[in-house]
């Protein structure tokens, strides 16, 4: 194997970015695409992340026996993140 490309093979596997012989190789479309990708996982995450809040509200005003209804707490939260998903979506076209 030839050190020159068993180097850059090491340098792909640890840096963050392009290897150093593909860097002019992705277009302006591609990386619209890798970062609108970044973005949507982001949007995945944070909605697992509010349902696991939501579990968990629910869970402790039934646990706890608190006088309110856990709707206060989880409904404006699924509203705003509702409205905050639509408008990246719409903006997006």
């Amino acid at each position: 194997m030839n050190i020159e490309k068993s180097a850059l093979k090491a340098h792909a596997l640890v840096s963050p970015g392009p290897s150093p012989d593909i860097a002019g190789a992705r277009t302006d479309e591609e990386d619209r695409m890798r970062r609108r990708r970044r973005v949507e996982n982001l949007i995945s995450i944070c909605w697992g992340l509010i349902a696991l809040k939501s579990l968990l509200v629910v869970w402790a005003v039934g646990h706890y026996s608190i006088p309110f209804n856990p709707m206060w707490v989880v409904g404006p939260t699924v509203a705003f993140a509702l409205v905050a998903t639509v408008a990246y979506y719409r903006m997006r076209k």
